[in-house]
């Protein structure tokens, strides 16, 4: 079996993993935590064994190269190009493709699609490409902290809580690799399911079940307008031969190639098709972001989030933040950027940037106000996340890069800031400011470690947030979109920027200075014990990985640039037909330079006629043209 073969099935098993670990975990009941910490820890190494031989194969991909004034049929290179697909049969069509499946769940037609034709079928359809690879290593990777903060707070039935844990990872892991639409929309919502019952059954305060059914309600009420959106897409871009298509590579096609032919005929001077296409694809937006606006949260859709992030377990709030709030921006890079890309340039900024501008000063503001640190981080997500969506609007290399870049990073952060409240709430069940002070010399340990993640999180230099930071606000510096100024969307953003540094800095004054002052712990007289090894290794370890992202950014951002790139050709030319002008297409990549040329051979020796005297020179006969080169 050939190293590709093999990553195909530890593919597989990056799904297939965490869904039997559902069902095995709740069998062992007291000793679940230890089975759920063995399984997490395998399904890491798997996720870094893909990591490692994807990295080293997205290095020999070629970059897609197009003509300056591309064609109709140019435009079926700008594609997503999946590798290390589960049951990929036959050769591929072409290296710019990217792998097919022949695994199909359903079909709407009764013959068989030939091997790499894309048809009817909807199919278990995952790959890795630039844009999810990392990803699903920080879905791998935040397990196991989850697991170890929740060692000790989950008391009742610890085998469920974990089993609906690794069915939560399953479902994100399961988005992430996806490349068929439907498929895509199944793992989203699969990951409802064990939220609404991890939050319910075991959130920490009273309002925990209205926590519950509020997420659940509003994430549900969203998810069925995408799905509509979903299908709109499928319907309104069929392939050439009628049958409608739901591969996300190959939509990507009929969706560029259909635009292309209604742009060249606008340009001849009948606008009608294009009008009509850029009519479609606004609806088509809205309905694909109302479950993603949701899901991020974006303001005004966020009111669901401070009491489901306040009620959940710690645990469980380090996946919502870490994860799940992912989903919603990776939507908009994997299905609404290339598959509506007129409509994301008309009224991704303008509309959609609004609210996320509105709302990174409305939710700084918010974690100043607030007075709970669980509250502080979860309104400083909300405000990170609107920065995140302008950058993937602003719809060019920085900004997409960047945009990328912080999903992981942001994930880290905020994900860990979360995980260190645990130990507040294992030894006093609370994580109310006004109750601490001086904690800085009660507990040195865990201040070193949170003032770490506290300036990743506000974007430190030598830190990760700090690269996607600078990265996203290039992006907006850059922004050409339509009815833009390419100011304000920046100012915020660094706006927003400097208001994290307040509420963040403030908080530690509060908590972590100031007289000693601590609540009653959860054991009464009983010495409250620092940070313990199991805790040391959770936060340890994501301070270390915040360290090396702001050290080696370029790691993530060479795997991810030809998909970067792709997406970028896609927004210009967008911009293009909004602006009623031809695309011309500028190959700025970097040209290989030229080998030197080999030096000239040296002969030592001759004769007469034709050998070289003491000086090297030639004597006589005919000049070799080949020595003089």
């Amino acid at each position: 079996m050939t190293t590709y073969a093999v990553i195909r099935v530890l593919v597989l098993l990056l799904v297939l993993l965490p869904l039997l670990s559902a069902v095995v975990v709740p069998v062992f009941g007291r000793a679940a935590r230890r089975v759920s910490l063995l399984l997490a820890l395998v399904h890491l190494g798997l996720t870094a064994a893909v990591v490692v031989i994807a990295v080293a194969w997205f290095d020999t991909r070629t970059p897609i190269s197009l003509p300056s004034v591309p064609t109709h049929d140019d435009f079926k290179v700008l594609r997503f190009r999946p590798e290390f697909v589960p049951g990929e049969a036959g050769p591929r069509v072409s290296s710019d493709v990217g792998g097919h499946t022949s695994w199909t769940l359903f079909s709407l037609q009764n013959k068989q699609t030939p091997p790499g034709k894309s048809g009817p079928n909807v199919q278990f359809y995952i790959g890795v490409d630039g844009l999810n690879v990392w990803l699903v290593a920080l879905a791998s990777l935040m397990l196991i902290p989850v697991i170890l903060v929740s060692w000790e707070s989950v008391k009742e039935k610890p085998g469920a809580f974990f089993g609906w844990l690794f069915l939560l990872q399953a479902g994100v892991i399961g988005a992430f690799l996806s490349f068929d639409v439907i498929l895509f929309y199944i793992f989203f919502e699969l990951t409802l399911i064990p939220a609404f019952f991890l939050i319910g059954k075991w959130g920490m305060g009273s309002g925990r079940r209205d926590a519950a059914r509020k997420f659940f309600l509003y994430t549900l009420a969203g998810s069925l307008l995408t799905l509509v959106g979903v299908i709109g897409v499928v319907l309104t871009n069929p392939n050439p031969d009628g049958t409608i298509t739901f591969s996300i590579p190959q939509l990507m096609v009929n969706v560029q190639q259909g635009l292309q032919t209604a742009h060249q005929k606008a340009l001849a001077g009948d606008g009608t098709e294009l009008a009509a296409k850029h009519a479609t694809q606004f609806w088509l937006f809205l309905a694909l972001m109302a479950g993603f606006m949701v899901k991020v949260p974006v303001w005004p859709f966020h009111t669901w989030l401070p009491s489901a992030y306040g009620e959940a377990p710690t645990g469980v709030t380090v996946m919502l933040s870490a994860l799940m709030a992912k989903l919603g921006a990776f939507g908009i890079l994997r299905l609404v950027l290339p598959l509506v890309p007129d409509a994301a340039i008309l009224y991704g900024l303008p509309v959609i940037g609004g609210f996320a501008a509105f709302g990174i000063i409305y939710a700084a503001l918010c974690a100043y106000a607030s007075k709970d640190m669980k509250m502080v981080i979860a309104y400083s997500s909300v405000s990170h996340l609107g920065f995140l969506v302008l950058a993937l609007f602003a719809f060019n290399k920085e900004g997409l890069s960047g945009a990328v870049l912080h999903m992981v990073n942001h994930g880290l952060s905020t994900g860990a800031l979360f995980a260190a409240l645990a130990f507040l709430v294992d030894r006093y069940n609370t994580t109310e400011m006004s109750k601490f002070g001086g904690l800085m010399g009660r507990f040195p340990g865990f201040a070193l470690l949170f003032f770490v993640l506290c300036l990743a999180s506000v974007g430190l230099p030598g830190l990760n947030n700090f690269v996607s930071e600078m990265l996203m606000m290039a992006g907006l510096f850059d922004a050409r979109n339509a009815g833009v100024s390419r100011m304000w969307p920046a100012v915020i953003a660094a706006i927003g920027i400097f208001l994290s540094a307040w509420y963040t800095f403030t908080m530690l004054q509060r908590v972590f200075f100031n007289p000693l002052k601590e609540p009653e712990p959860v054991v009464p007289d009983v010495p409250v014990a620092g940070v313990s090894r199991r805790e040391f290794v959770a936060l340890g370890s994501l301070a270390t990985v915040c360290l090396l992202l702001g050290l080696f950014p370029h790691v993530l951002l060479d795997t991810m640039k030809p998909d970067v790139r792709v997406l970028s050709i896609i927004g210009d030319s967008a911009r293009a037909r909004v602006g009623g002008v031809p695309y011309v297409y500028v190959d700025d990549e970097p040209k290989p330079k030229p080998l030197p040329a080999p030096p000239a051979p040296i002969i030592k020796g001759g004769d007469d006629k034709g050998g070289k005297d003491k000086k090297g020179g030639k004597k006589g006969g005919k000049k070799d043209p080949k020595a003089e080169e």
